[in-house]
């Protein structure tokens, strides 16, 4: 018995494709946004006059408060963050570490943290200078590796064009399996 004609079957899974498509690239940021850093105070790479006795992140999503450190270190690797690193009680995008600066000129801000949203770790680190000027050479901003995520690496692009591969692919199989056979006729 057939409910629905082949072009009617082959309509479905094209719609299908390209529904699938627009949506992949109209939320390019719930694809790839995870808890990435955004922004801080101080802010990385900057030269300060004095140095700050909290530094505080925000990150393009909520964080799991579980899944949460910023580790601060002077100029000497050694940890000058104090306590563990706390989530804002009004924004859930903000962490902040408090700090006892020890004199350094340059000191290294490392993070990991968990989105809350999508589930994925995400780490990273960044540098800010002191000098009473306001002013050094220290902080270059090829100095810190960038931000690393744990994701598979794979762009949001590629990530659509081998879904739609595997859509394709499961389409073809299915009218294949599915599809009309001829009847034979004997004489």
């Amino acid at each position: 018995m057939r409910f629905f004609s082949r072009r009617v079957r082959a309509l479905a899974l094209i719609g299908a494709a390209v529904l699938s498509m627009l949506l992949a690239f109209a939320l390019p940021d719930i694809v790839s946004a995870h808890a990435a850093y955004v922004s801080s105070v101080p802010a990385k790479d900057t030269v300060l006059k004095t140095a700050p006795t909290t530094v505080t992140i925000t990150f393009a999503q909520n964080l799991d408060p579980k899944v949460l450190n910023i580790t601060v270190y002077d100029n000497k690797a050694s940890v000058v963050s104090t306590g563990t690193a706390q989530i804002s009680s009004t924004n859930s995008k903000v962490a902040s570490i408090q700090m006892t600066p020890d004199g350094s000129d340059i000191y290294r801000v490392d993070w990991n943290n968990k989105s809350a949203e999508d589930g994925d770790v995400t780490l990273g680190a960044f540098v800010f200078g002191v000098d009473s000027s306001g002013q050094t050479d220290k902080v270059p901003p090829d100095q810190v590796a960038p931000t690393s995520s744990s994701s598979s690496g794979v762009s949001p692009f590629w990530a659509v064009v081998i879904g739609l591969v595997g859509l394709l692919v499961g389409a073809g199989g299915t009218y294949l399996v599915m599809r009309p056979r001829p009847t034979e006729i004997s004489s």
